[in-house]
């Protein structure tokens, strides 16, 4: 089976939908395991389509990913699930208990739960609702709120036990004191490997990631601790001024 025991490296990736011109053009990056990462750049970069091919989403790549030695594309689909875990934008909410939205009709220990609903910062939620993990979501989770749906889909990845959480743009739907609540939960997590795709521009956050990744047009430009990158004056500084 599939394991990600020490990095991923992506070496030479370009990558195009349909026709259109290349979105990745010759991207090459190390992702080590436990360590976070911060993806930036301008819409459009390329900086979902990197998540998603790392995710194992399209297999009509050039280029190379591997986990530890293996290579993606020789790994059944099975085991490239349980690789990593995804937190898009627009999280689905069944109409169904808090906990069934957890565990989606899967069977995990009570321990399992606790960690999970701990570590996304749900106790405090699920101690305020009436029915607390049998509270019911509503219609696409309709009787929650942004803040309490993303607290939901980060314990639903966390309770699986992947060793890659992807958070794409996971908490720009929500305000930045849970967002940043949230994203600073994950970060103490000491052997999650943390790919975060955000907009959010905030010294704080960015400050705590050990690497910060810079995109545009579809290649990397700038990598680097947040001091790093602001001290050489160059593209993502343009970027960060620009944003605040």
């Amino acid at each position: 089976s599939a394991t990600f025991n020490s990095v991923v490296s992506i070496s030479n990736l370009s990558f195009a939908y349909e026709k259109q011109n290349r979105v990745l053009d010759k991207i090459n990056l190390h992702i080590e395991k436990g360590k976070k990462y911060v993806i930036v750049g301008k819409s459009g970069c390329g900086k979902t389509t990197l998540v998603k091919l790392l995710a194992g989403y399209y297999t009509e790549y050039s280029g190379k990913i591997l986990y530890d030695n293996t290579d993606l594309n020789m790994m059944n689909e099975n085991d490239i699930v349980q690789l990593s875990s995804i937190i898009h934008q627009n999280i689905y909410m069944f109409n169904e208990s808090v906990y069934d939205n957890i565990c989606l009709h899967e069977d995990y220990s009570k321990e399992s739960i606790d960690k999970a609903v701990k570590a996304s910062g749900l106790n405090d939620v699920i101690e305020k609702l009436p029915e607390g993990l049998l509270y019911e979501a509503g219609e696409n989770g309709s009787n929650l709120s942004g803040g309490q749906k993303q607290r939901i889909a980060v314990a639903r990845a966390l309770i699986r036990n992947k060793p890659i959480l992807i958070l794409d743009e996971g908490t720009s739907a929500i305000d930045m004191q849970t967002a940043y609540d949230i994203e600073s939960r994950l970060l103490t997590i000491s052997d999650l490997t943390l790919l975060t795709i955000t907009h959010n521009m905030s010294k704080d956050i960015l400050e705590l990631y050990d690497e910060i990744i810079f995109m545009a047009d579809g290649k990397i430009i700038e990598q680097g601790t947040f001091e790093t990158l602001i001290a050489k004056h160059a593209a993502f500084y343009d970027f960060y001024q620009l944003k605040k």
